[in-house]
């Protein structure tokens, strides 16, 4: 994929169940196995509507990053 094509989404990870086969970020997005890779820190061009989502509420499940 073409790096003007990368987008870093936000996943609400489920806490202490297994990590589900499919994903599914703040804004509809569905990432499968192999699609992602798991970032320690926000880096890189968020997706607009996933932060625009998580400033609307935490949802449950979504880590806040230290800063």
């Amino acid at each position: 994929m073409g790096e003007t094509r990368r987008v870093c989404h936000v996943v609400p990870l489920p806490g202490s169940q297994p990590v589900p086969e499919e994903l599914t970020a703040l804004c509809g997005e569905r990432i499968r196995p192999g699609q992602a890779e798991v970032l320690a820190t926000f880096t890189g061009m968020p997706c607009e509507v996933c932060l625009a989502t998580a400033v609307r509420g935490n949802p449950a499940g979504l880590v806040g990053a230290a800063g």
